[in-house]
């Protein structure tokens, strides 16, 4: 079961609860166990009602050698600390002042598209990436990284594969938590001889000179706050409850944290849009149709984004058809139980987001796309069968600023083009630490 997760059909593979009445599997790796579950019962017990037991899953480790300690990889009171610190920053208030950026990261981005000819054939899975990389480097630097760009986005490429062979390592040898710490430590320490380790140390030391220089200057001259108008800023502001602030390599690390996760996961998330629109044109007509009624012809603002509700909702239709994060992974710290199953100390639990958006139980034809299940008049979903961003107290923190980002570029792409299936694309979703298409997503691009 282990090692048909790893290769071949791996979404194909998580439909093994079909063939069984329970919820849950488990199985075992050399000295490592491994528990399957698509119970919402079970997820709320993990993430929820005995979250102190669990933590997440051993893969992480080798991801912070690339993020650093952020809020994606910290643990204990660390994250709680940074959680505290952290999620200010997402406020309403302070989302809506971000509109700006998004905006004109997007104008940017489409004038190029202005000198595509009518049925240009593009990557739209590389177009999102590039755009939602400009966002969020705008959104927390508050300006065009410019010439840093060209350096910094084959670095992020580098980065997020380290996940993913991170995440394959741990599952294919079930390495001992101790043997993966140290990995992480030595990561980018080791000498330059091996070939995938030259890149990814020099990748981490390309995103570091970025980073790091912006933070220098804005430390050198600081922005004045009530000018302040990206994350980096609020971030350099943040205090907890006895006044104190983040530490420089703190900082660094939420910010390194967030561009990686945050473009990456927004970035699948508007390209299975564009696929599913192109394969359903009713709703495309109807999301066109908002737009124009909405925007006017005018760019996004904060207060619009509340409008454009069947927009919103083809996004959350999407995230549940192809969800970026397509399973959630926790580690258990303690003995406990799932069910009739002992949970020991060590053992992974694993909960496939692919297979739980899917379930019959909790969703009428569930493998068709109807945005409609997710407008505000509809009833919420049944409580842990949507999670495109996590669950518990570690559920996302960015989530609310994905969902505007998705909102405000899904919009302004809708005003000025149609997007179309290229004939004869082989469109495969790929699963690694997010869902992507394998081959790109080739479309058809025509101004309106």
């Amino acid at each position: 079961m282990a090692r048909g997760l790893l290769g071949g059909d791996v979404l194909g593979r998580l439909d093994v609860f079909d063939a069984q009445e329970s919820d849950i599997i488990g199985w075992r790796v050399g000295m490592q166990q491994f528990f399957l579950s698509r119970s919402p019962a079970h997820l709320e017990h993990v993430f929820i009602g005995a979250q102190d037991r669990y933590r997440k899953s051993v893969h992480y480790r080798l991801i912070a050698a690339v993020t650093g300690e952020g809020l994606l990889t910290a643990e204990g009171e660390p994250w709680a600390r940074s959680r505290r610190l952290v999620q200010p920053v997402f406020a309403k208030r302070h989302l809506h002042a971000l509109t700006p950026h998004m905006v004109s990261a997007t104008e940017d981005y489409l004038t190029g598209w202005g000198s595509l000819p009518d049925g240009t054939t593009l990557d739209v899975a590389a177009a999102m990436s590039e755009l939602t990389l400009d966002v969020v480097g705008r959104t927390l630097f508050g300006a065009t990284l410019s010439d840093a760009a060209e350096r910094l986005r084959p670095a992020v490429v580098v980065g997020l594969r380290t996940g993913v062979a991170a995440a394959r390592l741990q599952m294919l040898l079930s390495l001992p938590r101790p043997l993966v710490d140290l990995g992480g430590r030595l990561l980018l320490r080791a000498p330059p001889r091996p070939r995938s380790l030259r890149r990814i140390r020099d990748a981490m030391q390309t995103i570091d000179s970025v980073v790091n220089d912006i933070i220098d200057t804005r430390l050198t001259n600081p922005v004045p706050a009530d000018s302040r108008t990206d994350l980096l800023g609020l971030l350099l502001d943040a205090r907890d409850e006895g006044g104190t602030t983040m530490d420089r390599r703190q900082v660094r690390d939420e910010a390194v944290t967030m561009m990686l996760a945050g473009h990456e996961t927004t970035a699948n998330g508007l390209a299975w849009l564009w696929h599913l629109l192109a394969t359903h044109p009713d709703a495309r007509d109807r999301m066109v149709a908002e737009v124009d009624a909405v925007l006017g012809g005018h760019p996004p603002t904060g207060a619009d984004i509340e409008r454009l509700t069947w927009t919103a909702a083809c996004f959350h239709e999407a995230m549940r058809l192809y969800p970026p994060a397509w399973v959630l992974e926790r580690e258990a710290v303690t003995d406990d139980n799932l069910g009739e199953y002992a949970v020991p100390r060590g053992s992974t639990v694993i909960f496939p987001v692919w297979s739980i958006h899917r379930d019959p139980r909790w969703w009428d034809n569930p493998d068709s796309f109807n945005p409609e299940r997710f407008l505000p008049d509809r009833p919420p979903p049944t409580r842990g069968t949507y999670l495109p961003f996590g669950a518990g107290r570690r559920v996302c923190v960015g989530a609310a600023f994905a969902q505007m980002e998705a909102v405000v570029l899904a919009a302004m792409i809708t005003q000025r083009y149609t997007l179309r299936s290229a004939p004869d694309a082989e469109i495969i979703p790929e699963p690694t630490v997010t869902l992507r298409p394998r081959h790109g997503l080739p479309m058809r691009l025509t101004a309106r």
